[in-house]
């Protein structure tokens, strides 16, 4: 009988162990977490050192006559590459629980993605040597959306700093079937 009561009283226990709360988050460490605008800033200056590298080209062989699918798609293929770096860049920043923005960065986006829709928007006149060329655009399109997206996560509202400085670069972005960026900054 005595058992009994010891068997009754650690079940009792152990329920009540069981059903204590779990102890708080402790939200220090989640400061320490929030990314600054200049590790946003570098990642975007990298990818700008990329493009500027690549666009250039492009735009050489669509104004030289050169523009096919062997000439025009390693070069796509370099701008894909250098979006998902970015995008991957951005991944590896600790998210900012603070609202922010920043002027800066929208403008070097904006800057970016200007310079990106001008370049392949010379292409589209050479669509006809290049029968790829609608494939290679959607790439770029779900590229350059995963790194909007991955910019927005860091600072959110600076997608509509970016959008109100590309309203001129929206038809461009629309003429290159650009749907997933065009949706992503709300154009």
């Amino acid at each position: 009988m005595f058992a009994l009561r010891l068997a009754s009283l650690f079940l009792l226990s152990t329920t009540f162990v069981s059903a204590s709360p779990a102890p708080a988050a402790d939200f220090t460490a989640v400061e320490k977490r929030q990314v600054s605008t200049a590790s946003i800033e570098t990642v975007f200056t990298t990818l700008q050192s990329s493009t500027n590298s690549t666009l250039p080209q492009i735009t050489a062989l669509v104004s030289g006559g050169n523009a096919t699918d062997a000439t025009v798609t390693p070069l796509i293929d370099d701008l894909t590459s250098a979006l998902d770096t970015a995008t991957a860049s951005l991944a590896a920043l600790p998210i900012s629980l603070k609202r922010q923005t920043d002027d800066d960065i929208a403008t070097l986006v904006a800057g970016i993605i200007t310079d990106i829709t001008n370049a392949l928007d010379s292409l589209l006149g050479t669509a006809s040597t290049i029968p790829a060329l609608g494939t290679l655009l959607g790439g770029v399109d779900t590229s350059l959306n995963q790194v909007l997206l991955g910019l927005e996560i860091l600072l959110a509202g600076v997608l509509s700093l970016v959008a109100n400085l590309l309203t001129d670069v929206a038809g461009l972005l629309e003429q290159l079937a650009m749907g997933l960026t065009l949706g992503t900054l709300g154009l």
